[in-house]
């Protein structure tokens, strides 16, 4: 139990601590990527409003100045600049700021540019890769601007890949923190599961004594001056109590239990077993049953629990079955699994939380004055049992029937 606590705790805690990593690296990460890309864009924007060229810095109008133009950026940027007419003849080109780059090449980069017909875009050359801006000028001419964007794309990359490794780095250091500490947060819940487990069983058999004194008494009653109304109540009410009394021993042990040991057994037989020691129960309040088993299905499982939860889902049916309705008993084989399904037909179904169905002591009637008797722990008792076959169970509501499926 500890084991699976832990494990639980070190899963939820990871997964919360890498979800909030994920989003602070992906903003992180978003607003450099979009911080290149605005410089990028700034300055192919002003040197496309310049006509193509960079002028000099000292030149240039304090006013007209962006913040992505320094003194620096004449030396700093490769770029290159191709006007053409309306023929698609060039009619200007300035290439006095790259050196790898012939006419010949800037002008069919410059064509190709044109036909993405897009005003800004990206081009890989030869000679690295670009960003470029197509503008169109008042005389008819198109300007194509492209700007060498292999280094800060390059610096770009490094940035994520070291923020990446950064993240991954400091999750593993939280994973093995959370190993280190986890023993000691989850401890006082361990402690707190465990007391609540001995208080119930010892409370379970310090109540078997007085009720069995309380029975006798009764009987001793029942043989001096006979049977009345008031002793088989208090009879009644005695079988009552002791079979919470050992429902709740039988929970908690189960809790408890660090292994069982499974085999094959055979499931066929034990379901149709089952379902014919409810038949004349479900006869007697005029509910029909069907059955539905496939012969010579085996499971890996333990007999006693298997035979525990078919009769908990089996009684749970024919108990809340409506008057005259069907229940219906199906085990199938599917693919490597296993599908037992439980149904009844349930017409005050429509608003009933399943979802809270297993839980402990949950009865639909809040008052539990229902005339239907039970607990409420058997469903919750059918869980613990097939989580240790290590199967799933899922309940379902459809066309006025209820069903409960049970996977392994």
């Amino acid at each position: 139990m500890e084991a699976k606590f832990r494990a639980r705790f070190i899963g939820i805690s990871g997964m919360a601590i890498l979800m909030v990593l994920m989003i602070e690296l992906g903003v992180v990460n978003f607003i450099m990527a979009n911080s290149v890309r605005d410089e990028i864009t700034g300055f192919l924007d002003y040197v496309s409003t310049a006509g193509g060229y960079l002028p000099d810095y000292r030149l240039i109008p304090q006013n007209e100045i962006n913040e992505f133009i320094t003194e620096e950026s004449q030396y700093e940027n490769r770029f290159f600049s191709v006007i053409v007419d309306e023929n698609n003849n060039v009619r200007e080109l300035n290439l006095r700021n790259v050196q790898t780059v012939s006419v010949d090449e800037a002008y069919t980069y410059a064509l190709q540019m044109i036909e993405y017909k897009r005003t800004y875009g990206e081009f890989t050359t030869s000679d690295g890769d670009y960003y470029f801006k197509v503008s169109e000028l008042d005389d008819g001419g198109i300007l194509v601007v492209a700007l060498d964007s292999t280094s800060r794309m390059r610096r770009l990359n490094i940035l994520v890949r070291f923020s990446l490794y950064i993240g991954a780095g400091s999750m593993i250091l939280f994973v093995v923190i959370l190993t280190l500490l986890s023993g000691k947060v989850i401890q006082p819940m361990i402690e707190s599961q465990k007391k609540q487990k001995e208080f119930i069983t010892n409370a379970g058999h310090e109540l078997k004594t007085p009720i069995a004194i309380i029975s006798a008494n009764t009987e001793v009653i029942e043989m001096t001056q006979g049977k009345s109304e008031w002793t088989e109540s208090t009879m009644t009410q005695i079988s009552r109590l002791s079979g919470l009394i050992n429902d709740l021993i039988t929970l908690a042990k189960m809790s408890e239990q660090t292994s069982v040991v499974l085999s094959d057994i055979d499931y066929s037989a034990e379901a149709i077993e089952v379902a014919a020691s409810f038949t004349s129960l479900a006869k007697s309040d005029n509910k029909t049953l069907i059955t539905d088993i496939d012969e010579g299905i085996k499971v890996h499982a333990e007999m006693k629990g298997l035979h525990t939860l078919i009769n908990i889902l089996m009684d749970n049916a024919v108990k809340y079955c409506d008057e005259g309705g069907k229940i219906t008993i199906s085990l199938k084989e599917k693919g490597k699994s296993t599908v037992l399904t439980v149904s009844n037909t349930y017409a005050d179904g429509k608003n009933v939380d399943f979802n809270r169905f297993f839980d402990r002591f949950y009865r639909e009637d809040k008052s539990h004055n229902s005339t239907k008797k039970g607990y409420g722990i058997g469903l919750s008792m059918a869980e613990s049992i097939v989580k240790t076959f290590k199967g799933r169970i899922n309940v379902s509501y459809k066309n006025d029937e209820i069903s409960f499926i049970v996977t392994i």
